[in-house]
This record gives C-alpha cells, structure tokens and sequence, in this order.
C-alpha cells in the first residue's frame, strides 16, 4: 500500500499496524521545524517511527516528512493542539494505524512577544493555551494508547524561571507547563509513564528573530557559560533520550543551560 501524503486533522490516516515495520511510535507536537524536527531527526536515528503533528507551513512539513522516511516510517498531521478534540482524533488514527505509543514529546509552541503593559487577555489566552494547555491536551489524547513503559517530554525554557525582555507571556506559560509535569507525573507513575520537562537556554534559531534581543540573548550566554559556547539543537536531543531511557527520573525539568543559572 502507497504511503498517503499529508494527512489533515479530519482524515484518517490510511495505513495498517504493519506500517510501523515493528518500531516504537513517538508523538512529536511541533516536530517539522526548528528543535521539533532535530528531535524527530534523533528519535528516526534511534528507530522510532514519527507522527509529526504541525499547524501551518505545509511545505516544510512535507519536506520534513519526504527527508526522514528515508530511513523510518513517518506520517505527517496538521492539528492544532489548542483544539483538544481534534487532537484526540489525531492520536486515535495513529494508534489504529500503528499500535501503542511509547513516547510523546510536546515540542508546538507560539506566543505573543511583547512588555506585559502592552498585552491583552486573548494574547494571555493564546499563549497559555498553546503552551501550557497544549501539553493538557496531548496528554489527555495520548495516555490512553501509550504503552508500558510510557515518556512524554515537554520542551520548557529558562524563561520559565528568569525573565527576558518581551518574554513574560511566554515565560508564564512555560511555567505553567512545568507545573502541569509534575502534576502529571503524580497522575501518570503508577500506569508506568513518566513526565518530564526540558529547559534549554537559548539556542540559535529562526525563532529568536521573534524577540528584538534575541542574538544578544545567545551572546550574553556564550559570554556567561563557563564553557563559552553556544547551545545547540544536540544538547536538547541527547537530553530527551537520557529521559526517554530513565524509569525513575520524573516529574522533573531537566535544566540545559552549560551552568548558566549557576553563575553569579
């Protein structure tokens, strides 16, 4: 059977059980671009097969898709995660398809990027709904086809617990997601799923352009780091599968920084 091309929110995906080839199933929420894509790219390296749910920019999900089924199965979903029922149904059709999931990583994030004085409460609202209740949603979708042992992975920021400039919408969220965790971890543990957050500090990016002093985010942390150097899209990706094999790490952020919270 052909694989199908991209599959909507509405559509079911048109596969059998088989089509995983026998590999464990990862969820990835913003998996086509940016940090989303390098752990699709990582989790393809370690055999995983890929359900990678988008919002828009068909054309880089479809390459995103067309590069890693080079090397393991993988469907592509657009699905916004602020729509829980919606978000459900996705995950329905790829169990169907393809069996249990084993691992789920909340990767989709957006917000409003400006001072809290010259925000309103739908920016408050989008924001919080999409990063924080995003991971709500997943969960909800996901837990009940998870198999045993289970991970879901939150991608969290240092803006979580330091402020930023334009950053507090989005640092609020994030914080909130990082409650969320630990609740779910309290929830989750005694069905065998661990929840876990990642919180890297600023990785150069297309998304750093959003904030006006993004670059200068990423050169006072090279300058700050003991070490002096960037963080990369690798560090975040090794972090989430030292999660994925722990059993007893949960409820946990997993801080990503080269020291630089523990600097004066």
């Amino acid at each position: 059977m052909d694989t199908p091309g991209l599959t909507n929110h509405n559509q079911t995906l048109n596969t059998t059980p088989s089509k995983s080839q026998g590999r464990p199933v990862a969820v990835i929420t913003g998996g086509t671009r940016g940090i989303g894509l390098s752990i699709a790219k990582k989790l393809a390296d370690e055999g995983y097969a890929l359900a990678l749910i988008y919002q828009r920019h068909h054309q880089f999900a479809r390459q995103a898709r067309d590069i890693l089924r080079k090397t393991v199965p993988v469907e592509i979903f657009q699905s916004d995660v602020r729509h829980w029922d919606t978000l459900r149904d996705t995950i329905a059709s790829i169990h169907t398809a393809w069996g249990p999931i084993s691992v789920a990583v909340h990767n989709a994030a957006s917000g409003v990027a400006r001072p809290l004085l010259e925000t309103t409460l739908r920016h408050f609202d989008f924001t919080l709904e999409v990063n924080a209740g995003g991971l709500i949603g997943l969960a909800q979708a996901v837990v009940p086809k998870m198999a045993t042992p289970g991970r879901i992975i939150a991608i969290s920021s240092l803006g979580a617990r330091v402020s930023y400039p334009d950053y507090g919408l989005v640092g609020a969220s994030k914080a909130a997601m990082e409650a969320i965790v630990r609740q779910l971890a309290r929830e989750l543990g005694s069905q065998g799923i661990t929840v876990n957050a990642i919180a890297p500090g600023p990785i150069p990016s297309p998304t750093l352009s959003h904030f006006e002093q993004g670059e200068s985010w990423v050169q006072k942390f090279i300058e700050k780091v003991p070490m002096h150097q960037a963080l990369s899209d690798n560090d975040v990706t090794q972090a989430l599968c030292c999660l994925i094999q722990q059993q007893m790490i949960n409820g946990q952020t997993l801080t990503v920084d080269g020291g630089f919270l523990t600097m004066a």
